[in-house]
């Protein structure tokens, strides 16, 4: 039975409870969290829950999403494999319903964008260095997505003006031209070493998912590994002190 989205989406305040995994923030699910019964993802009005019924549902204001496994297990949980399969398993473990995956095993993440549409990248391609070693050392069109908080999509661009947080993580490019990651209570913990190598920078991530370092004279000055699909990316900051590139997707409530 198809679930009525729009009118569903206006009891969400009524029937959805706020709990979500604690391991990033509540828009974002990477390999290795874990959705409790009745958890969600959200962002701004949509929200992806996996409901006290073993269902999984994309509450949106547009087509909306569900999985059809109402009534399959109790206790239900969600979580993303290393392969990027979105599973649900039921209180004594046993799977019931799997997403799509990818081919190469590795770290992947579940985002839901501002569009209400939920995506899974990867695997993940670069990232700064864990916290535990914090010694490590052309104008891009934008998409009509808007500028999430702790997310960067791939053709969107980040400017000295505006920054990437999650928690008290902070990735930025100075005005100096250095891309910095950093954390509230430590400082930077990377970056890109290109403080005075220009003027009026921009930070850059390409659908071939390079994060790069841009000056004003469209000369890249830092970047990171090219990956060879071609793709829709996303750099993902995240709590556990690291800021990470997954790619491409391999898996839409959308298609």
């Amino acid at each position: 039975m198809t679930l009525p989205f729009p009118l569903l989406l206006s009891l969400l305040s009524l029937i959805l409870l706020p709990s979500r995994s604690a391991a990033n923030e509540g828009n974002i699910l990477a390999t290795g969290d874990i959705l409790p019964t009745d958890g969600q993802l959200s962002y701004k009005d949509a929200a992806f829950v996996i409901q006290g019924d073993c269902n999984l549902v994309l509450y949106n204001k547009t087509s909306g999403f569900q999985s059809n496994t109402h009534g399959f297990g109790t206790n239900c949980t969600l979580t993303l494999s290393d392969h990027g399969q979105l599973l649900i398993k039921d209180g004594q473990g046993l799977q019931v319903w799997s997403s799509p995956g990818g081919s190469k095993k590795g770290k992947y993440v579940a985002v839901l964008g501002p569009d209400g549409i939920l995506n899974v990248f990867g695997p993940s391609i670069w990232s700064t260095p864990p916290l535990s070693s914090p010694s490590a050392a052309m104008d891009a069109e934008l998409t009509n997505l808007p500028l999430v908080r702790n997310v960067l999509f791939s053709s969107q661009i980040l400017h000295e003006n505006s920054k990437l947080t999650s928690r008290d993580y902070t990735l930025e490019i100075t005005e100096d031209c250095n891309l910095e990651f950093t954390k509230a209570s430590v400082g930077v913990v990377w970056q890109s070493e290109t403080k005075g190598k220009g003027r009026h920078c921009f930070v850059r991530l390409d659908d071939h998912g390079r994060l790069a370092v841009v000056n004003d004279r469209y000369k890249v000055l830092w970047s990171s590994k090219r990956e060879g699909v071609e793709g829709e990316y996303v750099l993902v900051v995240q709590i556990n002190g690291q800021a990470v590139v997954y790619g491409p997707v391999v898996w839409s409530t959308g298609s």
